[in-house]
């Protein structure tokens, strides 16, 4: 039997068994260009478009992307932009970076008086609190020094950050996410207070005051009901915040933060506190904002917590205003300070590129993803990520990240399915935006980047479980039947 014939007679045996051999290439699992038909109804039965919603799923070593659906549509990613200020950052600065706050003087010092202009200079720290400060006045007062008389002057200009109306973005320019950032950022600039019913009367307070903060308490004792209201105003350089409404006993202690005022007036009052109270040293001082001089000599440095501890923050959190603190810091140590918004911008489409991560669609705003002009493709935020798990920082970024049904904003989330721990995720949410992306740990073995970025009216309200399933599908390799049964 020659060549020929014996090519005829495999063929025709193999027909008759109705196999069909297919060229390796055509064997590999095909790309999904659609959403699986669950997600799809999901998006139907909530009466979302499906067309407002962009896909890119791939796993780690597969050259071809599992799912791609509207991948290259350049979306708002809402706080998913984390990821690029996060990944950026370990980059630019480095996960064992520090910021320093530094103490100088251009005054004398005798016999433990300090007589002369003190200057308390900031470097961006994106986690400096009340802690820290005493910890850098026990450095000063361990100097010998109990007395400062002159004057007290914070340094910010290692930053140089654009006045703009907070709440220009959404009209509530006090809440605690549109805190805006600052070279001596302090305690997140937010103010707590608390209400708490005693004996007759209802008590209001504030837990962090400032110099120019004012609480007025207006509020009513009752029998049931707790409905304070919570009014601002400004009166010179005056913080009014007023507390009006009901309050029974049965409502225990409530706490409310509030980003009402700056941190020069906040630092003025802590270091008073802590200064005299606590350290039982006497200061004498007037206070307001300005450049230490080159003459001035150093007295103390404390330096903030590193890059790395502070990251779960950011990522786990959504914390805004650190994000804003990093974009800032990568642009002062990229191109020199002081940092602006432009110029972290900048860096950090500069590092993307040398890291051969062109994203010709980036916007980038502020590094929070706060904002209405940041956009970004989940192709690309794919590929971050996917640079991301190869590069030397992977095991810090994930854990930077919010764990599926565990912690963070993914804690009340896939908290009973299969996904609950080996999901790692950064989410994100606007009116009328909603994202999720990040890394699957899926059942095949395999570990699977995830990117969804969803832009419609309904994304933010009912977006949710469509996504959810998605990654349940991801997890189960693409097999729908798992999902459909809620697994």
């Amino acid at each position: 039997m020659n060549y020929y014939k014996i090519r005829v007679f495999f063929t025709s045996f193999v027909l008759l068994l109705g196999i069909t051999i297919l060229p390796v290439k055509a064997q590999q699992r095909p790309i999904y260009n659609q959403l699986p038909p669950e997600i799809q109804n999901i998006l139907r039965r909530s009466h979302i478009s499906p067309y407002g919603m962009s896909v890119y799923v791939q796993a780690i070593g597969s050259p071809r992307p599992l799912l791609a659906y509207n991948e290259n549509q350049a979306r708002t990613p809402a706080s998913v932009m984390k990821l690029v200020t996060s990944y950026v950052a370990l980059g630019v600065l480095g996960p064992r970076y520090r910021w320093p706050i530094d103490i100088f003087t251009t005054g004398k010092i005798q016999a433990g008086r300090l007589r002369g202009d003190v200057y308390i200079k900031g470097y961006g720290s994106p986690d400096f609190e009340t802690v820290d400060l005493r910890r850098l006045l026990n450095k000063l007062r361990r100097r010998g020094i109990h007395s400062i008389q002159g004057r007290l002057i914070f340094d910010n200009t290692y930053f140089n950050v654009p006045r703009i109306n907070p709440g220009a973005f959404d009209g509530k320019p006090y809440s605690s996410y549109n805190a805006q950032p600052d070279a001596l950022l302090f305690n997140e600039r937010i103010s707590y207070f608390t209400v708490s019913a005693r004996g007759k009367r209802v008590v209001a307070k504030a837990l962090t005051p400032a110099h120019n903060l004012i609480v007025k308490n207006k509020m009513r004792k009752v029998r049931r009901g707790c409905r304070p209201r919570i009014g601002i105003s400004r009166s010179g350089g005056r913080v009014i915040v007023s507390f009006r409404g009901t309050f029974s006993s049965r409502c225990g202690t409530r706490t409310y933060s509030r980003a009402v005022t700056d941190p020069a007036n906040m630092l003025y009052t802590a270091i008073n506190g802590i200064w005299k109270d606590e350290l039982k040293g006497y200061m004498n001082v007037k206070f307001g904002l300005g450049r230490t001089p080159n003459h001035a000599k150093k007295l103390v440095t404390y330096n903030s917590r590193t890059l790395a501890e502070i990251l779960p923050k950011l990522g786990k959190d959504s914390n805004n205003v650190i994000a804003r603190q990093l974009m800032l810091s990568i642009g002062a140590k990229y191109y020199g300070a002081p940092g602006t918004p432009r110029k972290g911008a900048e860096a950090i489409g500069d590092w993307l590129r040398k890291r051969g991560l062109n994203f010709p669609e980036l916007r980038i705003e502020n590094g929070s993803g706060l904002s209405r002009f940041a956009r970004i493709s989940a192709k690309h935020v794919s590929d971050l990520l996917m640079d991301a798990y190869r590069s030397p920082y992977r095991n810090l970024f994930m854990r930077s990240l919010s764990i599926a049904g565990v912690d963070g904003t993914m804690k009340r989330r896939l908290r009973h399915t299969p996904v609950s721990g080996r999901g790692f995720f950064k989410t994100g949410t606007l009116r009328d935006v909603r994202g999720v992306a990040g890394y699957v740990k899926a059942a095949d073995g395999k570990t699977y980047i995830v990117s969804i970025l969803h832009n419609d009216p309904r994304a933010s309200s009912r977006g949710r479980k469509s996504h959810d399933n998605l990654i349940k599908w991801v997890f189960w390799g693409g097999r729908k039947q798992n999902v459909a049964r809620g697994y």
